[in-house]
């Protein structure tokens, strides 16, 4: 599997991930330990951020911008699961969940990287 279409698989994971925080924030919130009804805007709002990286990846032919697009948005996921870990009454399964997301950040880093290092080499006119 070549950058590009490891690329192409994070843009579809991060549409999965946008559509299951629009269509059930009540159940994240749940799982989060943070069930209280008062974070369903936000979770809303972060996947309509997810959705539209995974469209930016998936219809470009050179997706970095939009790998890069998504390493900015682990940041901000990053603080609110921060503010959220303060909050969870379910340490272990927001524990589960926040491993997950550093497995996902991890891979987004990396394939960002690795589509800069290789969209420079091609922009050589040597």
């Amino acid at each position: 599997m070549n950058d590009k279409e490891i690329a192409r698989g994070l843009g579809w994971a991060s549409i999965g991930i946008g559509l299951t925080e629009i269509a059930a924030p009540h159940q994240l919130e749940r799982l989060m330990g943070i069930g209280d009804g008062q974070n369903t805007g936000i979770l809303r709002t972060m996947g309509v951020r997810e959705i539209m990286s995974g469209v930016d990846i998936l219809t470009h032919d050179d997706p970095t911008p939009g790998v890069w697009a998504r390493v900015a948005g682990d940041a901000l996921d990053g603080v609110l699961l921060g503010v959220a870990a303060t909050k969870t009454r379910r340490p272990g399964s927001f524990a589960a969940l926040t491993a997950m997301v550093l497995g996902i950040v991890a891979l987004d880093v990396v394939c960002a990287c690795r589509l800069s290092s290789s969209s420079k080499s091609r922009r050589r006119w040597w």
